[in-house]
């Protein structure tokens, strides 16, 4: 697998709106699942923990880099959709090698 692969989560909070935004739409908590996930299916990836560049709107947000697909809205059941990215972009990324 190649190291660069990673999987960008976003932490953005925002303390003086009453705007949506990743950690209040429970992000922390998937991000937490979502390692576990990971490390269940036997992958070295990493979780990079970053506030989002103004997609909070639609959070919890995370992406996978480099290039790879955005997921907005995240929840349980998405946690699945992601892994399963996470493995197709990781086989293609190697064959591209």
């Amino acid at each position: 697998m190649r190291s660069e692969v990673r999987l960008v989560a976003c932490i953005n909070q925002r303390f003086d709106s009453g705007q949506r935004f990743c950690v209040n739409s429970g992000n922390l908590e998937y991000i937490g699942r979502i390692k576990s996930m990971i490390e269940a299916e036997g992958l070295t990836v990493p979780v990079i923990e970053r506030v989002c560049p103004g997609k909070s709107e639609q959070g919890p947000v995370m992406g996978i880099a480099p290039g790879g697909k955005f997921f907005t809205e995240i929840n349980e059941t998405s946690l699945r959709d992601i892994i399963d990215e996470l493995k197709d972009f990781i086989t293609r990324s190697n064959q591209a090698q």
